[in-house]
């Protein structure tokens, strides 16, 4: 019987990369074939509730950004499953959010697009991957700590937010790896990364610490692994060791770190954590931005 692996977004964005890496490897760990199963939406509720009602045997798995966990139980008021009734698996990747921008902003530092928001309030949109997800939390930090005003408009995914701040629909946005290529091609402008670290894959970008915004990485988050609440410890542990030895792989941990990703691997119990902690860290952010399902 094969696994399936459902993942939060559409195809395309760097959630469904990563998941894509892991099942093309670990199905020769596992002995059976692992699908990728997209099931994008409600800021990846669908998924999720998909997930929690799936039987606890290890064949179905959840893949998602940290956000759907951790941001969506304090947006939605009816949210279809407990954030912290899943059975945690594994941390395979973290987010290290890069601010780009459309060339036709003609601004190629930090400093002077915040120059530009602030001589032209509300005028400038941004782009997320949904309402509530770190894309968009990261923009209301921005706006928050620059001092700025912006509009927000959210999408069904990276992938198709990236799609329109290529066609100048939206003038910036926070993408966690798919604008690299466009980037390198000059299609679009990097200002700055999150942090805390600088990228591997674009060194040359400064930290938004580097820059004099430190507390931008709030909105730094990972992608996790989880599977329905009560699947049994063995199958837990045979997930785990499985993926984090894909993980480990030079040629897999290369790839991650190409798409503007780190590398990671985590204990079930370290995942737990995570998922607790940012559920701390993000209640007064949504609170302070007042963020509503769409």
């Amino acid at each position: 019987m094969p696994v399936t692996l459902v993942v939060t977004t559409p195809a395309g964005g760097s959630i469904d990369a990563v998941a894509r890496l892991i099942a093309n490897d670990i199905d020769k760990t596992l002995g059976r074939p692992v699908i990728v199963l997209n099931r994008g939406g409600a800021g990846g509720n669908i998924a999720a509730e998909q997930v929690s009602r799936a039987n606890a045997d290890g064949h179905t798995l959840l893949m998602t950004a940290s956000s759907t966990l951790t941001v969506n139980p304090w947006i939605y008021p009816n949210l279809p499953f407990d954030p912290e009734s899943f059975t945690p698996i594994t941390i395979p990747a973290r987010q290290n959010n890069i601010l780009v921008v459309h060339p036709q902003l003609n601004v190629s530092t930090l400093q002077a697009f915040v120059a530009l928001l602030k001589a032209n309030p509300g005028k400038f949109n941004y782009g997320s991957a949904g309402n509530g997800s770190l894309s968009h939390l990261a923009g209301v930090l921005f706006s928050e700590q620059s001092g700025t005003q912006s509009t927000h408009v959210s999408y069904n995914g990276i992938a198709p937010s990236m799609t329109a701040l290529l066609a100048g629909q939206v003038d910036y946005m926070f993408d966690s790896a798919t604008s690299l290529p466009h980037i390198r091609s000059g299609k679009l402008k990097a200002l700055a990364v999150i942090g805390p670290n600088r990228l591997v894959a674009m060194p040359e970008v400064a930290t938004m610490r580097d820059l004099g915004y430190p507390e931008m990485e709030t909105a730094r988050s990972w992608y996790g692994i989880l599977a329905p609440a009560g699947t049994p410890s063995a199958i837990v542990q045979t997930l785990n060791h499985a993926i984090v030895a894909t993980m480990r792989k030079p040629g897999i941990a290369d790839k991650v770190t190409a798409m503007g990703m780190e590398s990671a691997t985590s204990t079930p119990e370290e995942l737990a954590v995570a998922v607790r902690d940012a559920l701390k860290k993000y209640a007064p952010v949504v609170k302070r931005a007042g963020i509503k399902p769409l």
